[in-house]
């Protein structure tokens, strides 16, 4: 079990771990044309493991200087999967002496959007490239080294194709658990609405101190849910959560319900995606 990120790295969304033995006889180096970028090719089968998750990839050195320069002089060209994209910076922001934050436009793209994070010696960023293509580049760190630089992984997200792997998956049921930590018997009354405000499921507990409850799995479809709760018939309150589908990455949010003797709190929350 773990608590829901509402920020949480795509890295992590999609599970990968990338582990990998870099050495000159297996890798060799591709400089794009403005040197902010550069390709490696890995031979080593072990870093190819998590490839059949993505739509494609490729793993690449980027000079974190040259690429500050570049934004600060309001256009970046990166090579990107062996094309060239042009975003002229709009925005800027310094968080740190050595945090910046870059995003705009790439030139030519309807509705598009690149996000540049920039550390000391650290990147992670996006280039959503909109209509007509509607593909997103995701580029992110990882935790080996190649002759001293740190390897980054640029994945690409298929809107399209992802939107058609989702259609076949079901969406997760909803599931929530009542947990007593009061030293007093309660009654709970909860009730489920959907979307359009239709009540969904509606059951009255008794739950007696230091017990738990789990709900039996509620169908649902995509969309938020918003919970209901009544305590003691005295005290109401509302959470809402999400419904999804039930993927290796993202599924429903599960509710937790905790009840205590606190007068000011007697009930509080915790979301989680299993």
């Amino acid at each position: 079990m773990r608590f829901k990120i509402l920020a949480a790295a795509i890295l992590i969304l999609l599970g990968i771990a990338v582990f990998a033995v870099y050495s000159g006889s297996s890798n060799k180096d591709i400089p794009d044309d403005n040197d902010i970028i550069q390709k490696i090719e890995v031979n080593n089968s072990s870093f190819l493991e998590f490839s059949k998750d993505l739509d494609d990839f490729e793993t690449v050195t980027i000079d974190i200087d040259k690429l500050r320069k570049a934004a600060d002089s309001g256009h970046v060209f990166l090579r990107l999967m062996g094309e060239e994209y042009k975003i002229r910076i709009q925005e800027a922001s310094r968080y740190t002496e050595d945090e910046y934050f870059y995003a705009g436009p790439v030139v030519g793209y309807n509705e598009s959007r690149a996000d540049l994070y920039l550390q000391k010696n650290s990147f992670c960023g996006s280039v959503g490239l909109g209509k007509p293509r509607n593909v997103t580049y995701n580029i992110r760190p990882t935790d080996e080294k190649y002759n001293g630089k740190t390897v980054y992984i640029v994945f690409m997200q298929d809107w399209k194709k992802e939107k058609e792997r989702l259609e076949k998956m079901e969406i997760d049921p909803l599931q929530f658990f009542l947990i007593n930590s009061d030293s007093k018997k309660h009654v709970m009354s909860i009730e489920i609405f959907d979307f359009n405000n239709k009540s969904v499921f509606k059951e009255n507990y008794t739950i007696d101190p230091e017990e738990k409850i789990s709900s039996p799995k509620i169908k649902a479809e995509l969309g938020q849910y918003r919970y209901e709760i009544i305590l003691d018939n005295k005290f109401t309150f509302e959470q809402k959560i999400q419904a999804d589908y039930a993927a290796d990455v993202s599924s429903s949010e599960t509710l937790y319900i905790y009840i205590s003797d606190d007068p000011e709190n007697p009930v509080t929350f915790g979301i989680t995606v299993a």
